[in-house]
């Protein structure tokens, strides 16, 4: 927990993190943050919609704990917004860390207001009606990018991250190594001259 609460607290922590998974782990660039300024990072508790149903939404909700993070997988709909206002409250009376939605959210001015990070891959007025499917806790492949519960989600101004949970313990060390040897770099280095280029770099 002390090497996520550092990682977090570093700028562009998400590109520290696809460093030290060998430049890899991010999601699409079409997965941006519904307000700048927005990052979360937190286990997945992964769900799966099915059509416009926002059933399961509800549902991870209230299997999420705290500290994680919500990443529907709604196969790319961008008509109906799986996330906005009311799932935004539900999730932080449950403390959930964030959201990450393969598809639309809606209600940004709340969403903002209420400071909760939300990264999707589109904005709709339109919502989503329940109907009682989809899958709460199974593997998803948002964006493409397989997901299962457990993994850790990243997400700031740069993009979404994936470290699978088998990874996360090495990574966060390699990615908070990384951000120490670069900081080291900076201080040897003047503004404005070369950087030592055999030095490791991100």
């Amino acid at each position: 927990m002390t090497d996520r609460l550092a990682l977090r607290a570093e700028d562009d922590f998400t590109c520290a993190l696809s460093d030290a998974l060998g430049r890899q782990g991010a999601l699409s660039a079409t997965f941006r943050p519904v307000w700048p300024g927005a990052r979360l990072l937190g286990p997945a508790v992964t769900i799966r919609t099915f059509g416009t149903d926002l059933s399961a939404v509800f549902d991870g909700i209230r299997a999420a704990e705290a500290g994680s993070v919500l990443v529907i997988d709604s196969h790319g709909v961008t008509n109906s917004a799986f996330w906005g206002e009311r799932t935004t409250r539900a999730a932080l009376e449950r403390g959930v860390a964030g959201a990450v939605i393969d598809g639309a959210c809606r209600d940004v001015h709340a969403v903002r207001r209420l400071g909760f990070p939300v990264f999707s891959t589109a904005v709709t007025p339109n919502a989503g009606l329940p109907g009682g499917r989809g899958d709460v806790n199974v593997p998803v492949a948002p964006g493409g990018q397989p997901v299962h519960p457990g993994d850790l989600i990243a997400a700031d101004d740069n993009g979404v991250v994936v470290v699978p949970q088998a990874l996360i313990a090495q990574t966060l060390a390699r990615a908070l190594a990384l951000i120490t040897a670069e900081a080291a770099e900076r201080k040897r280095t003047p503004l404005g001259a070369a950087p030592d280029l055999d030095a490791p770099r991100r």
